[in-house]
């Protein structure tokens, strides 16, 4: 049988893609690094290449999936036909839709608390930027500038993925109170020069 060779990137990515997979349906205890090689057609060698323990792959497949939930929300913020309004309510709609985070069962279970804060705390370190950077074109289509932007975007981002990824329907009126609460942030953030001048 002929070899498959792949671009070096190309087959880390499928790698962690097992990973993540195998991870979440059968628990870190449960996976090593040969069974993600077999599950991805690859010789063992090949992924100790890539990752030279479980806990590396882990770790990887762990940065790789928090970057995979943030781009959803990254592209909605760096969607310039929208508005800064309608850019927050569609990241909002997506972060509480479970299909924002297709490994919740297991990444974002309650009995795995730390991994539950540290796949937090990676997503929003990826989308704090694109979420910076909204709000930084929303001055200055008004003329403003927006020194804060950075400030706000992060209590933002950290403030809401706790809501987000939690694994749980949020209720209505949870939904209600964090819109309400986004918006008054964003009303302050907006009016903050006008009251310099």
């Amino acid at each position: 049988m002929a070899r498959t060779v792949k671009d070096p990137e190309e087959r880390r990515r499928e790698l962690l893609a097992c990973a993540m997979r195998l991870f979440a349906e059968k628990g870190y205890d449960n996976v090593s690094v040969r069974a993600v090689a077999r599950e991805a057609g690859v010789a063992s060698g090949l992924a100790y290449h890539y990752f030279d323990s479980k806990q590396a792959l882990f770790d990887a497949a762990i940065e790789e999936y928090a970057r995979q939930c943030a781009e959803r929300f990254c592209s909605i913020f760096t969607d310039c036909s929208l508005s800064l309004d309608e850019q927050l309510d569609l990241a909002f709609d997506l972060g509480t839709k479970r299909e924002a985070f297709p490994y919740a069962d297991f990444f974002h279970a309650s009995e795995h608390g730390a991994l539950h804060e540290r796949l937090s705390l990676g997503i929003c370190e990826a989308v704090r930027p694109s979420l910076t950077a909204a709000l930084e074109r929303d001055a200055a289509t008004r003329g403003m500038s927006a020194p804060d932007a950075e400030m706000l975007a992060g209590m933002l981002v950290y403030g809401s993925i706790g809501l987000a990824s939690d694994g749980h329907e949020l209720g209505e009126q949870t939904r209600r109170a964090a819109r309400r609460y986004v918006a008054a942030l964003i009303k302050e953030f907006r009016h903050i020069d006008e009251r310099k001048g």
